[in-house]
Parts: C-alpha cells; sequence; structure tokens
C-alpha cells in the first residue's frame, strides 16, 4: 500500500454519510464498480477528468476568484461551496454510497468554504452534498454548511 492509498484509507475511516437520497438501489456505479455507460470509463482518480468532474471543477473548484463565487450567489441566491483541493472531490467520489442519488457527507476535517447570499463566507465547512448520475459520474459535489438538510 502507498502512501496516498493509506491517507485515503485513514480518510475513509472519519468521513461519515450524513443524508442520503438514493434513487436506484439497485445499480452499483461510480469509481471501483462496472462502467456499463457509453464511451470509456472516467479517469476517476484524476480531479480533472472532464467526464466524471467538470460541473464541479468549473463552479465549485479551488481555482475560482471569490468574486466568481460572490456573482453565482447573486445570481441564484443560492449558498455556493467552494472546495480547497481539488483531490477532495476525488475523495467526495470514493466514499459517497455508489448508487445513484443525493448525499450530504461530513470529511470531518475542513475542505471548503461557502459564499452566502448576504454576503458571508463560512470558513472550514466539513460537509460536501454529492450528487450522483445513474452512471457513476458526478453532477455536482460542493462544500455544505452544516445545516444544510436535503429538502
Amino acid at each position: 500500500m502507498n502512501e496516498n492509498d493509506a491517507t485515503s484509507q485513514e480518510n475513509s475511516e472519519l468521513v461519515e454519510v450524513v443524508q442520503q437520497d438514493i434513487a436506484d438501489p439497485t445499480i452499483e456505479v461510480g469509481s471501483g464498480c462496472e462502467w456499463k455507460s457509453i464511451g470509456s470509463e472516467p479517469q476517476w482518480d484524476n480531479p480533472k477528468s472532464m467526464k466524471a468532474y467538470d460541473h464541479i471543477e468549473r463552479h465549485h473548484g479551488p481555482k475560482k476568484k471569490p468574486n466568481e463565487l460572490q456573482g453565482r450567489v447573486s445570481s441564484t441566491q443560492d449558498d455556493q461551496g467552494q472546495w480547497f483541493k481539488a483531490e477532495y472531490w476525488v475523495e467526495a467520489e470514493k466514499f459517497t454510497p455508489k448508487y445513484p442519488g443525493r448525499y450530504i457527507i461530513d470529511f470531518k476535517r475542513p475542505i471548503g468554504r461557502v459564499y452566502h447570499p448576504d454576503g458571508n463566507i463560512t470558513q472550514d465547512v466539513t460537509r460536501a452534498v454529492v450528487v450522483r448520475n445513474a452512471d457513476g459520474t458526478l453532477k455536482s459535489a460542493y462544500p455544505v454548511t452544516d445545516s444544510t438538510v436535503f429538502k
């Protein structure tokens, strides 16, 4: 086991699924599962994989400038999460249950920040929403505050 695998294994023991809304519990999808969708399997370990993580990097990635996230908050009037590191959404994919659906997971360590419509920013949040498509790729994944729940 290399150092990255050991760190990932340690982190997985700390990650907790706080809330879940499984769309189909009969289909296992995502990294480590057989790829049954169109084309080649996504590069699950690559945070820049367009197939697996495109929306996440474009809208919630660590390279987004504060004014871009604040602009999105203004236009949507919804909180907007930003990951501290791209590797964290790869971890989120690995640690999220392997069924299509919506999940809130808690990393038990800071993973990002959340911009709010009132102009405030919550730093060092530990939770993320992860939305898994039917093929296992992530529709979205972004940091959220502890008070976030599915409606």
